[in-house]
């Protein structure tokens, strides 16, 4: 498996879809919805701000909550209540995360806090499709859309539609080709690009570590766009956050993982250490 084989099941997913529903259809269908949450503004509203995902499984850890001690798609309801969560990060991807876009429409009715889209958008379709499902924002990753006017497009659609844009780089390269117009930014530490990240996957199914990860790769942080809130994306649990916040300057991390394995009371308890590891690094 390599990036490839997951962006060719996104591609069939997203062909489904449009096998269903015209783009003139989405088109219509999204000039009655209401205005979006302002995902950027929820995190720009405090010194540092929590994404909480939910997603069913991963490539790099299996299925989330193996015991059904919790649903992992039921984590929503805990994320909306906690202090500490300025917003939900949902997974729509099937094959490979278990996710679909009914989970998010059914998410976003559910929670007060603004909802992003995570998945693989590789064209206009999904953009125009994430704001028809109820997304306040989206996931645009520099490693899949690597023609710079091409990304650029997509991230001026989804911003002309009220979609805050999560641009995900991990590299210096990718961070160069981001347009003028970014204002939500995140590094990823995983790395899922090359075989060797797959590699790393397997292994770490087996000792219960995810090993597809480097937190070194935040010391792209220097380099991100200085008016863009900054996200910190991939690898990051309630042990090491504190050392992460207080070595760089981000505004933000999105964590899933960390929250979902282990049942609804560990998810709760590992929110609290969040919130005060956060407090003792601002």
């Amino acid at each position: 498996m390599n990036l490839q084989t997951l962006l060719d099941a996104t591609a069939n997913e997203s062909a489904l879809r449009k096998a269903k529903h015209s783009l003139g259809e989405l088109k219509a269908k999204i000039k009655d919805l209401p205005p979006t949450r302002g995902f950027v503004k929820a995190l720009a509203s405090r010194p540092f701000s929590l994404i909480a995902e939910i997603k069913a499984k991963s490539p790099s850890m299996g299925e989330m909550s193996p015991s059904d001690t919790l649903d992992a798609k039921k984590a929503h309801l805990i994320y909306e209540s906690h202090p500490v969560v300025a917003a939900i990060s949902v997974l729509t991807q099937f094959n490979d995360f278990g996710g679909k876009p009914e989970d998010l429409i059914l998410i976003h009715k559910e929670v007060t806090k603004p909802v992003i889209r995570k998945d693989f958008i590789l064209d206009e379709y999904e953009v125009y499709y994430s704001r028809s499902i109820g997304a306040d924002a989206m996931l645009l990753m520099a490693s899949v859309i690597t023609d710079e006017a091409q990304f650029k497009y997509l991230h001026d659609l989804a911003q002309s539609l009220g979609l805050d844009v999560l641009c995900e780089v991990h590299s210096v390269e990718e961070i160069k080709r981001l347009p003028d117009t970014v204002t939500l930014c995140g590094i990823n530490s995983r790395n899922f690009k090359s075989d060797a990240g797959f590699e790393a996957s397997k292994i770490g199914r087996l000792v219960g570590k995810d090993l597809t990860t480097d937190l070194t790769t935040f010391d792209l942080f220097e380099h991100l766009p200085k008016n863009a809130v900054k996200v910190a994306e991939s690898g990051l649990n309630a042990k090491n956050v504190e050392g992460v916040l207080k070595h760089y300057g981000f505004n933000a991390a999105l964590v899933g993982t960390s929250l979902l394995r282990g049942g609804a009371a560990h998810t709760k308890q590992e929110l609290d250490l969040f919130e005060r590891a956060i407090q003792a690094s601002i």
